[in-house]
């Protein structure tokens, strides 16, 4: 028989071991293709120049470093427990005089044929979602022109040149553990007895101060603090979990071995039985899918979080729907009337509108400057409620926070009105600014109309400021965006500028869709990045499984032919599934938990639900893959039952 014979019949015997590793291969080649294809793109070094899309072409560019290291070290990991569990066959095939230069050849082609079949079916896939992909980016960035599908001949030598290096690296690492063996210990590596682990004092202590001691930090109030923590506190963690989550499982269950009453049931009896024993395996893999799933939902919390919050802040940043200011007196009738006129003919309805003349004041203590607001205008605007401050007593005045201050309490400061100086009792109002931000002061200062109109006649020209504004919960619709690009096409200017005539334009739909655009830039690279990882934990509990499946159908037959039914075995082989996937999950849970609790310091605003709804999410794949894989792996240990019994020996 050739070499080749030998490789081809190896890969379909070994098909089930290589489906996981083939697929999760074939899909990190996928999305590197799509990444590359985007990075690559001619259109985006000259069209797209200096456009949110360069931006998504650099976010890409650091997403396929990421995705590379990853991959490499996955593809590592798979290929050595792929060699691990058949060092006895290629001791037998030793035994039976293949050479180790021959022995080589063949776990170099083995290895060789499933990365180039991995490389072809994932260039494949990229193929084929190309054009979608690249409709989705055009969506994204709210391109008027959809971007062209791009796959050059740089794209296909990229990829192919990044993963076959991977492919041959890590076939040739990974013969390591082959050369540096006898014949004989090939074939007794499988044979080895297991001893049940002894539970670590030392070890359990140390890991639980490592977590323990990331969480704190992880809770601390301060942002410095939080900043400076994220390497020591995803380090202590990570560290910490290899150790726990070993002596932990061994201190768990042999305190339910000690349990008599609990024990002493075949379930309970077979399972902890069981699990000791495997203990010494399963907690490396057990701890790498806990770091992987915090990772994983982490990440995407972190995104989700970034995502909702800081488009809602820069939403809050512009309340107006529609805002036309203008420095100086002037009379904005007309160009009111012409943006009636536009929301009339794109069909916007249910906006209300003002017209002001205002001015702007300076504290004295507290740095910056206010525009002053009639205190009837703010009632319509912000009625009571809310905690929204009231005006009752001579002397009060409302200050409208630019953003949510928490903890802001009522204080005494002056203002300069008119060269006066004149004291106010302040009312913070911490519901977000009142005009859009295109006004230069920060806050926002309500007054009595009274005392509004008194410091309004003496306003110096340098200090009024003229104000057209519309609001209303329309600013979302589709109408509205027809009526904001007429209107930006007559308004261009932004920001008021002294060499400008006005009025200055500003909206809450263009600054929402912006706001979206630029964060969706990181949502899409970040749930593209997660999938690969998603994909990479799920084979890592595959192989898990499947490692020692040929164990496992022994020591599943010797059960059977000691009375054990199909039933009570089926029930076993799940629970101890689902102990593999649902304890590293758990652990992931936490770890993000505390993450998202961390991010929420920094944000200053609680983000654990958004953490958790991904979580949700997540688990909800989690599921899927766990009921498709568990399945295969009852099969497969199915297979064994009704083989003669002198196979199971």
């Amino acid at each position: 028989m050739s070499l080749g014979q030998i490789v081809a019949r190896s890969v379909w015997q070994n098909r089930g071991r290589y489906l996981s590793y083939f697929g999760s291969a074939a899909f990190a080649v996928t999305i590197y293709f799509l990444y590359t294809a985007l990075v690559l793109h001619p259109d985006l070094q000259s069209t797209y120049t200096g456009t949110p899309a360069v931006v998504l072409a650099q976010g890409m560019k650091a997403a396929t470093v990421v995705l590379a290291i990853f991959t490499f070290l996955f593809l590592l990991y798979a290929n050595a427990a792929f060699v691990r569990s058949r060092v006895k066959e290629f001791g037998l095939l030793s035994l039976m005089g293949m050479t180790k230069k021959q022995l080589v050849g063949l776990v170099l082609c083995e290895g060789l044929v499933v990365g180039a079949g991995a490389l072809a079916a994932g260039l494949g896939m990229g193929v084929i979602f190309l054009k979608l992909f690249f409709m989705a980016v055009s969506a994204l960035l709210h391109l008027p022109e959809q971007i062209p599908v791009y796959a050059g001949l740089p794209v296909w030598l990229r990829t192919a040149g990044v993963f076959g290096s991977f492919f041959v690296l890590v076939s040739l690492l990974s013969l390591h553990g082959i050369l540096r063996r006898s014949v004989i210990e090939l074939i007794r590596a499988a044979r080895q007895p297991k001893e049940a682990p002894v539970f670590s004092r030392g070890k359990a202590a140390l890991g639980l101060i490592l977590v323990a001691g990331g969480y704190v930090w992880a809770c601390l109030p301060s942002q410095v603090m939080i900043i400076l923590g994220i390497i020591p506190v995803t380090t202590m963690v990570s560290v910490g979990t290899y150790f726990l989550m070993r002596e932990g499982s061994i201190a768990v269950l042999q305190w339910l071995h000690c349990r008599e009453r609990y024990f002493h049931r075949p379930g309970p009896f077979l399972n902890i039985t069981q699990l000791i024993f495997k203990m010494q395996d399963n907690y490396r893999v057990l701890s790498d899918v806990a770091i992987l799933v915090a990772v994983i939902l982490t990440a995407i919390g972190t995104v989700v979080s970034g995502f909702l919050v800081l488009t809602n802040s820069e939403v809050a940043d512009n309340p107006m729907a529609i805002q036309l200011v203008q420095k100086g007196r002037a009379d904005l009738t007309a160009h009111v009337a012409q943006v009636e006129s536009i929301l009339a003919s794109t069909g916007v309805e249910g906006l209300t509108s003002f017209l002001l003349e205002t001015r702007s004041v300076q504290f004295e203590e507290m740095r910056g400057s206010a525009t002053l607001v009639p205190y009837s205008v703010y009632r319509a605007l912000r009625p009571p409620g809310e905690n929204r401050p009231v005006i009752t007593e001579p002397g009060e005045a409302i200050l409208v926070y630019p953003s949510t201050a928490k903890g802001a309490t009522p204080f005494r400061d002056r203002v300069i009105v008119n060269t006066e100086s004149v004291e106010l009792h302040l009312l913070p109002d911490a519901s977000g600014r009142f005009f859009n931000d295109n006004v230069n002061a920060l806050y926002a200062l309500v007054v009595p109309d009274d005392i509004f109109a008194d410091w309004m006649s003496g306003a110096p020209e340098e200090d009024r400021l003229t104000f057209a504004f519309w609001t209303g919960p329309n600013w979302k619709s589709s109408q509205m965006a027809n009526a904001v690009a007429a209107l930006r096409a007559l308004y261009p200017e932004t920001h008021p500028d002294p060499e400008q005539p006005g009025p200055f334009l500003s909206t809450t739909r263009e600054t929402y869709d912006a706001a979206i655009t630029w964060m969706g830039i990181a949502l899409f690279i970040g749930i593209f990045v997660s999938l690969v990882f998603f994909a990479a934990c799920c084979s890592l509990i595959f192989f898990r499984l499947f490692t020692e499946i040929e164990d496992d159908r022994k020591y599943y037959h010797r059960l059977q032919q000691v009375g054990a039914s199909e039933r009570e075995l089926k029930r076993l082989a799940w629970q101890q599934s689902m102990v593999i996937f649902f304890v590293p999950f758990l652990a992931g849970l936490i770890h993000s938990t505390f993450a998202m609790k961390a991010l929420g310091t920094l944000l200053q605003q609680t983000v654990l639900q958004y953490g958790w709804a991904v979580a949700v999410a997540y688990l909800l794949l989690y599921l899927l893959y766990f009921a498709a894989s568990g399945s295969a792996y009852w099969r497969s240990i199915q297979a064994g039952l009704n083989r003669p019994a002198w196979e199971g020996i």
